[in-house]
């Protein structure tokens, strides 16, 4: 896998980026998050997910491949390799953007102690209702993008239920989710909510879509995320 660590000094507590399904770690909203982390005092590592990323940096893999299964052994993996940088391993949270954050609840790594979450489902449309969507070549489902997954990421997803996930997780999570969010109902927001354990918070940010795309409210989740990790690592 591909990765950027920025690490402003020995011991500081690390933040791992998940990406979301589509996206890499050259995200818009990695690389405005990365240098405000820094000048916080964290450490921060981006990184693609197998099959992501473009040109030389695309990590290796095929985005056809892709499963939760899959996902949550690179982000695992991350996590290995931040344990092996000279940071502060004791003082380690993650952000995941929308299938990043659905990554972070399904691993339940227990080294992660700080988590927030942006635009993340709560659940996932069955594979009935993506077939009555699309047509698709066997064994292929065509996103709205035009890129294909195999069948198999659907059948892997009905081994999680991220509800009993997220109960079992044992670590400060921030929801965030935007009003106007067309890919992810900020509905499921509320529902990973009553899902999950203490501490929690749920923001929601009115007017928001599902890349919190406008300065203002990618300075919000921005400002939301460093309060957080400020005060839980």
């Amino acid at each position: 896998m591909f990765a950027n660590l920025n690490l402003p000094q020995e011991g500081a507590p690390g933040v791992l980026m998940s990406h979301g399904l589509e996206s890499s770690k050259d995200g818009d909203k990695w690389l405005v998050l990365s240098p405000r982390l820094y000048d916080a005092g964290f450490a921060s590592l981006r990184f693609s997910y197998r099959g992501c990323g473009e040109g030389e940096e695309k990590s290796q893999g095929e985005f056809e491949d892709t499963t939760l299964t899959g996902r949550v052994s690179d982000y695992k993996a991350a996590i290995d390799f931040l344990y092996q940088a000279r940071i502060n391993n004791t003082r380690l949270g993650v952000i995941g953007s929308s299938f990043g954050g659905t990554v972070a609840l399904a691993a339940r790594d227990a080294r992660i102690r700080a988590m927030v979450t942006l635009a993340t489902p709560f659940s996932f449309p069955s594979l009935s209702e993506l077939e009555l969507r699309h047509s698709q070549d066997e064994g292929y489902i065509e996103l709205g993008s035009g890129r294909r997954l195999k069948m198999n990421f659907f059948e892997d997803l009905t081994k999680y239920s991220i509800g009993d996930e997220i109960k079992r997780l044992h670590c400060p999570l921030l929801i965030i989710h935007g009003t106007l969010d067309d890919t992810v109902s900020v509905e499921q927001a509320y529902e990973l909510y009553r899902y999950a354990n203490q501490p929690k918070r749920l923001e929601i940010i009115d007017g928001a879509n599902h890349v919190f795309n406008k300065p203002e409210h990618l300075e919000r989740v921005i400002n939301l995320s460093l309060e957080w990790f400020n005060r839980y690592l």
